[in-house]
């Protein structure tokens, strides 16, 4: 701990006094210097220095201290001290000014500012300003890679929108700091990061896929990280055919997943720009679990028909793509699957006749009468709205919930069981969405179960 001692107005104090102990008495009985101060109020600045991967910390830090009493200035100083040195002064009764200069353009102060403010009494010991300052390199890149055989470094490239372009190579589990290739420092930018050299039997599975944009502003601070699954090559799930739609609001897909350990356990849903960067408003993707659910375990390949309810216009995903991949319990994971909203060709299902019936208070019957022209329906997926809160904790919406994760195969619709957690007075209604083999969908809902 360093020590700055002054009794002079508008002075810069160069002196120091270095004591061992930690709180303000001990430190005036172990301090035998003449010019130790005769007593409190004292004003006491602490900074706390973080230095991030690639960045250079400031070897002195200037903080002017001045009273902002109106009328006569009665203190103005400026000390010039280390980063972590501790600056402990007496100052008179009053109210003070404390800012922090000289910091290099990569160093900042992200919470409360440069400048702060303290009132001290007579009746005060000790005063504390607190700073936390952060030295910042201009862009880290992270690499998270798990799974089998997992590759132990891969490629980066780095490309400013003049062209300007700085490769290397990031190990596996690691953050590496680019600080070569130069910013402007009168605007952000927006950089483009890559990553190659990836196994093939490993998947990026971060948002953006293998290539990633990133704004990199002058102060530094800019970082993004790449996530890398590898599966065991004869344990790998494989989605062999897919297709999407969108329609009244909901996203309704098929696929079908080949899986040679007979574990496939859940899959990952998004739409996105076709770039793998999702469009979402949220930008979550959303995940599907307990796929086996008993039905077809015996298979290498099963057919699984998903929707889910955005709410959003046509308009907003029509040109965009959904995109799928698949995991197994053993965390294999099959390559990311796209398929382009609006792409379908042929004929769409029709249907002619649905009708959800609550049957006492036991369950909900459906009647579902439908037909394709092409002939080629895939199958139909299930979801029950219900009551706010039914499925968790009240939110002001309707809750959602699907019969099977896994749809169903053709037009027979489950019966919906009203005697568990959900009750024959918590459903509102039922929707039914329809797929065929080239993505042509259909969403009908009956609103009215007690007829």
């Amino acid at each position: 701990m360093r020590l700055f001692f002054t009794n002079s107005v508008r002075s810069t104090i160069a002196a120091a006094q270095i004591c061992a102990a930690a709180l303000v008495p001990s430190l005036l009985a172990g301090c035998g210097d003449a010019t130790a101060p005769p007593g409190p109020p004292f004003l006491a600045i602490v900074t706390n220095l973080t230095t991030f991967p690639g960045a250079s910390a400031p070897d002195l830090v200037t903080y002017r201290i001045r009273q902002s009493t109106t009328g006569d200035v009665a203190f103005d100083s400026l000390i010039t001290i280390a980063p972590k040195d501790t600056i402990i002064i007496p100052v008179p009764p009053g109210t003070y000014i404390v800012e922090a200069n000289g910091l290099p353009g990569r160093c900042v102060i992200p919470r409360g500012g440069a400048q702060r403010g303290i009132s001290l009494s007579e009746a005060d010991n000790t005063g504390i300003i607190r700073y936390s300052i952060e030295c910042r390199g201009l862009l880290s890149i992270a690499v998270i890679s798990d799974g089998y055989n997992v590759d132990k470094e891969f490629v980066y490239r780095v490309r400013r929108p003049n062209g300007t372009e700085r490769t290397g190579i990031v190990a596996a589990n690691d953050t590496i700091a680019v600080e070569e290739v130069a910013v402007d420092t009168s605007s952000t930018e927006s950089y483009e990061v890559d990553i190659g050299g990836v196994a093939a039997n490993c998947t990026i599975t971060s948002d953006g896929g293998s290539r990633q944009r990133v704004k990199v502003e002058p102060t530094g601070g800019a970082g993004l990280s790449f996530r890398v699954q590898c599966s065991e090559p004869s344990k790998q799930p494989r989605i062999v055919s897919f297709t999407s739609g969108y329609t009244q609001g909901a996203s309704i897909f098929q696929f079908r997943v080949f899986d040679p350990n007979f574990d496939v356990t859940g899959y990952y849903w998004d739409i996105t720009d076709c770039n793998g960067n999702s469009v979402l408003p949220d930008k979550r993707e959303r995940v599907r679990v307990n796929l086996r659910g008993g039905r077809g375990a015996v298979n290498d390949t099963l057919t699984i028909v998903g929707a889910f309810e955005l709410g959003l216009e046509n308009a907003a995903v029509v040109g965009r793509c959904t995109e799928i991949r698949v995991y197994d319990e053993q965390a294999n994971v099959s390559t990311i699957e796209t398929h382009r909203i609006g792409s379908a060709t042929g004929q769409p299902p029709v249907v002619r006749f649905f009708n959800a019936t609550l049957q006492g208070q036991a369950l909900v019957t459906s009647i579902l009468e439908a037909s394709d022209p092409d002939g080629d329906i895939v199958g139909h997926f299930v979801l029950v709205r219900l009551r706010d809160g039914v499925l968790g904790l009240p939110d002001g919406k309707d809750d959602l919930g699907s019969m099977d994760p896994v749809g169903y195969v053709g037009l027979d619709v489950p019966p919906i069981p009203t005697t568990g957690r959900i009750k024959w007075d918590d459903v509102y209604s039922v929707i039914i969405y329809l797929i065929d083999k080239k993505g042509n969908v259909l969403r009908v809902e009956d609103e009215d179960v007690f007829r």
